[in-house]
This record gives structure tokens, C-alpha cells and sequence, in this order.
């Protein structure tokens, strides 16, 4: 049986391979989010959602997909952290028209 600090960087191994990848495909996250939150959201995330036979059995397309997926919603999370009060508005505006 492996060791609980063996799986847990073997998880991060993984997490941080994919991350990398999508990094380099979506300049984006890159530019946007910060990698060392990036990673310890992501790992937190399936440490609490999976079990590490589960985590250990996702196929690579399906780990990129979820992590592709969980950093867009915290790149959406960061929209408006630059808009001046001007830009909120007109940001607001047009959600509320949707």
C-alpha cells in the first residue's frame, strides 16, 4: 500500500503536468491566474471529491477536462477585479439585460 505522502505527490504530479499543459494551450490562465493557487485549489478539489483510486483511474483528457473547466470558473471569478467603477456599471448593465 502506498504511503499517504507518495499518493499525495503523485496527485500533484499529475495536477501539475495537466496544469502546465493548459497553461501552454490557453494563454489566458497563464496571464490571468496565479499558478501556485491554481494548483493547491485544483489538488484541494480532488483530494476532497476523490477518492486517490478514483483520481488514480481518470483518464489524462478527463483530469485536463475538469481542470480545464475549474480554472475557467476562477478565471470568471476574477472578472471585474480591473474594471473601473465606470466599466462595473456598464458590466452590471448588461447581465441584468440577460
Amino acid at each position: 500500500m502506498l504511503s499517504t505522502d507518495i499518493k499525495q505527490e503523485s496527485m500533484v504530479k499529475k495536477i501539475t503536468n495537466t496544469v502546465d499543459i493548459l497553461r501552454e494551450e490557453y494563454p489566458i490562465y497563464k496571464k490571468s491566474l496565479d499558478y501556485s493557487e491554481t494548483l493547491l485549489d485544483l489538488v484541494d478539489a480532488f483530494q476532497r471529491n476523490l477518492s486517490f483510486e478514483e483520481f488514480n483511474a481518470m483518464s489524462d483528457e478527463k483530469l485536463k477536462k475538469h481542470c480545464r473547466d475549474m480554472m475557467a470558473v476562477r478565471l470568471l471569478g476574477n472578472i471585474g477585479d480591473s474594471f473601473t467603477p465606470e466599466e462595473m456599471i456598464i458590466f452590471e448593465d448588461a447581465i441584468k439585460r440577460k
